[in-house]
């Protein structure tokens, strides 16, 4: 008899770079326990080893799962990641002891994990290499693997253990006077590469499935859990009724998000019935004590004990069988298993789970309703690197950890994939575009999401060609998606290109579960280029030619163009009387993704995209290259981190270079952080990570002749005329810097700009230290945008608004090799 838990046994396989537990069934083969796969470390060699004498292995039999299902983690926020690495290191330094024997896994990087799906319901967790694993989150993204739907062959193991942790005097559970059996499976990949097919009847029942997880009144039970040793999450049963549903009218709740996104099309409701409401602790709420702590099982280990007590209370089987359409789980907090994320749900199926405040957080709650649904992560293909969350346009960015935030939806990918299942929006002003020689040339007037409810109307009242998302067809599995991404009503909350038309690429067709990577975000006047566009060798242009939200709805007048077309044989009608004119915009996109140009030009052919620096060439407007030195300045402190804050003067203000000194000679790794406004009024005034977005550089800067460590951004820091932005550099090392007299105190005036005293960080995000003054240098250029001509969009215009050169150092494209 094995005396250390199965739970406790798994974990250690996991800590080792192992799968997660497998499944617990009882003597009826009813599920009460499922342990999910714990993120990205894996075993090449199974787990079910660890149960087996030495030297002995266990016997096989080839399955087919009935389907495999994933799950989709998401990660707390950075600086609660460094404070749990940071009193985990102080824990350790004086106590060579561990509760947790899988701590070393708290800031791993969350990616899917893959479970088989076994017949009656039940779950084994599924054993593969590190090669095999990525294959299957390849296939999951591309749309070969359907979650729930796509199968495959496995070879499956039986494991039967006494289980110590489930009972026994031992750990403070009283009724149980000898251990249970717990009874697990485990399924492992077979050699070499996968192997996919699909449930037949599965895959032809699934477009109705998802039709209908999107539609109508969907039931969320929400099982409240407090383990033997009385822990429980931070807030009381009425608490979290209140916050998922406004029973006690809290207005920023998932119910109330899901409604207004959709439109009414979609319902979150705590109503199961008289007689299932009359068991409830409180409105869709249900309290449950599982028999055992959360300090000796997993997570995933826990949530299926509080699903056996609660049908227990309710007299029905979870979820179908009571009724419920998605189960959230709510628990004090991860003490084994691979810790480190806020939350975790299981692809288009039903489960969710959450750890300490977060359940209360109601953006991460519609996040993890949204993998419910079959939605990805929507990343940020930023400069030089990929940031899985980083879209913060996109509910399924992870954009807030907050109990009063919760009004953001989706981007244009998703809301495509929502409407490509026959829910939310009509067909009509979805629209799919196949640029090529044939259809070269197209004006649309967008409308964004949150004014969908007056798109129809609208649309009986104008002429134009009204359109809520395209879909950029490429010829291959990954397309492009536009939409206009309006900043009211339900959006109201959004962080990144408010009020701008974002491009956002994504992958299966856009039709099902896949990463989506922001690609651009684009305010009036500006525009983005793909070179030879779907094999045709041409340039496609998206450009935005006026952004009207006066009234509402608000709009967004774009052409998309190929090879530099102009009117297609059939003319878009002249935009309504009243629409403004382009001009520059004031709220350009938050974080330099990319810099398009600002203006259009006279001239009618398309400028080059890049322009040497300090070149003769320029275009009107744009200065040489300037350098500011802080040489006076005696930088007598250092930090690894120094924030401060830079306002443009009489003109638009781009960065190039920033460079500043750090304690000694050797490489260091640094990343700069840059965003629009002050950090004052940032959130955690600028100590919260995930409100800056991705850095903008992330790298080792080289060594100047002067002894300074100079940055080259892969992007100009545009700070427009009069605005104010936030700089944080952060380095492994200690930067120099000087102690400043007083914080948001001027330091320098240029003359193009200013630079204010900010304070250095002990570490990152981490700990404010001292005021500090900037010293190093800065290189930049300014631009003053002179508006010479209005472009029209009449059927007498003979030519593509012209694209003026950008004045980057950099071509806009920012797209991976496998783009089009």
């Amino acid at each position: 008899m094995w005396t250390k838990p199965l739970a406790a046994l798994l974990l250690s396989c996991i800590a080792r770079g192992g799968t997660a537990a497998a499944n617990l069934f009882d003597d009826e083969n009813e599920q009460i326990g499922v342990a999910a796969e714990a993120p990205k470390t894996h075993r090449s060699r199974a787990h079910y080893n660890l149960f087996d004498a030495p030297g002995e292995e266990e016997e096989s039999e080839r399955y087919t799962c009935k389907s495999i299902v994933a799950i989709a983690y998401s990660r707390q926020p950075v600086e609660r990641r460094e404070e749990a690495k940071r009193l985990r290191k102080k824990k350790h330094s004086t106590d060579t002891s561990s509760d947790d024997d899988n701590e070393e896994l708290v800031d791993q990087h969350p990616e899917e994990g893959f479970v088989c799906e076994l017949e009656g319901g039940s779950i084994a967790p599924i054993e593969a290499t590190s090669e095999q694993l990525e294959e299957m989150r390849a296939a999951l993204s591309n749309g070969t693997l359907i979650s729930a739907v796509s199968t495959m062959e496995v070879d499956m193991f039986d494991v039967v253990e006494e289980d110590d942790e489930l009972g026994g005097d031992d750990v403070g559970v009283s009724g149980w006077d000898t251990p249970p059996k717990s009874h697990s499976k485990s399924a492992k990949v077979p050699p070499g590469p996968i192997h996919l097919s699909s449930n037949s009847r599965r895959l032809v029942e699934h477009p109705q499935r998802r039709l209908n997880r999107l539609k109508g009144v969907k039931k969320l039970l929400v099982i409240r859990m407090t383990d033997s040793e009385g822990r429980e999450p931070p807030g009381d049963a009425v608490y979290y009724s209140n916050k998922f549903f406004g029973t006690s009218g809290d207005t920023e709740t998932p119910k109330a998000q899901i409604y207004g996104c959709s439109n009414g099309a979609m319902e979150l409701s705590p109503d199961f019935g008289s007689d299932l409401n009359d068991k409830m602790t409180a409105d869709g709420v249900l309290d449950v004590t599982i028999k055992s702590s959360l300090k000796k099982i997993s997570t995933e280990d826990a949530w299926p004990l509080a699903q056996k007590e609660a049908e227990d209370i309710l007299g029905c089987k979870l979820p179908y069988g009571c009724g419920a359409d998605h189960v959230a789980f709510l628990m004090e907090k991860c003490h084994k298993g691979g810790c480190g994320w806020a939350a975790y749900a299981y692809i288009d199926w039903w489960p969710s789970v959450f750890v300490e405040e977060y359940g209360a957080h109601p953006a991460v709650v519609t996040h993890e309703l949204g993998h419910n649904l079959n939605m990805a992560h929507s990343g940020w293909t930023g400069a030089s690197r990929l940031v899985q969350y980083a879209d913060h346009s996109c509910s399924m960015g992870n954009p807030y950890f907050t109990d009063y935030h919760d009004k953001i939806c989706f981007n244009p990918a998703k809301n495509f994939q929502i409407a490509n299942s026959g829910a939310w929006y009509d067909e009509k002003y979805v629209i799919t575009l196949n640029m090529n020689s044939d259809t070269p040339y197209r004006e649309l007037r967008f409308v964004g999401v949150a004014e969908y409810d007056k798109v129809a109307q609208y649309d009986s009242e104008t002429n134009e060609d009204i359109a809520v998302v395209v879909k950029l067809e490429t010829g291959s599995a990954v397309d492009f998606f536009v939409g206009f991404n309006r900043k009211t009503g339900q959006n109201s909350h959004n962080k990144h290109a408010s009020d701008e038309v974002t491009i956002i690429e994504a992958g299966a067709n856009g039709e099902s579960y896949a990463q989506s990577w922001f690609t651009a975000g684009l305010a009036q006047g500006e525009s983005y280029s793909f070179s030879k566009w779907a094999k045709t060798n041409e340039e496609l242009v998206v450009k935005v030619v006026n952004i009207d939200t006066s009234e509402a709805p608000g709009y967004a007048d774009v052409i998309i163009a190929l090879g530099g077309a102009t009117k297609s044989p059939t003319p878009v009608p002249t935009p309504a009387p009243g629409t403004s004119s382009p001009s520059i915009s004031s709220s350009p996109s938050h974080a330099p993704i990319i810099s398009p140009s600002m203006v259009p030009s006279v001239s009618p052919t398309l400028m080059p995209s890049t322009f040497p620096s300090g070149s003769p060439s320029r275009p009107p407007g744009i200065s040489p290259t300037k350098k500011f030195s802080t040489k006076d300045k005696n930088p007598n402190q250092k930090a690894k981190g120094i924030m401060y804050q830079v306002q443009a003067e009489e003109a638009d203000v781009k960065i190039e270079k920033i460079s500043f000194k750090t304690k000694d000679d050797k490489d260091t790794e640094v990343q700069v952080y840059f965003k629009l406004g002050s950090y004052e009024n940032f959130q955690g005034e600028g100590m919260d990570s995930t409100d800056w977005g991705p850095p903008v550089y992330s790298d080792i800067p080289d060594r100047t002749s002067d002894g300074l460590r100079e940055v080259v951004l892969d992007e100009v820091l545009t700070i427009p005329k009069g605005q104010m932005a936030s700089i944080h550099l952060v380095g492994k090392k200690e930067i120099l810097y000087e102690e400043g007299d007083k914080e948001f105190a001027t330091a320098y005036d240029t003359g193009d700009f200013k630079i204010f005293t900010g304070y250095s960080t002990k570490k990152g995000f981490e700990q404010r230290l001292k005021d500090a003054d900037f010293v190093g240098e800065i290189t930049y250029h300014t631009y003053t945008a002179k508006v010479t001509s209005t472009p029209s969009l009449s059927p007498s215009s003979s030519k593509l608004p012209t694209l003026p050169p950008n004045d980057d150092s950099t071509s806009p494209s920012m797209l991976p090799s496998n783009r089009p």
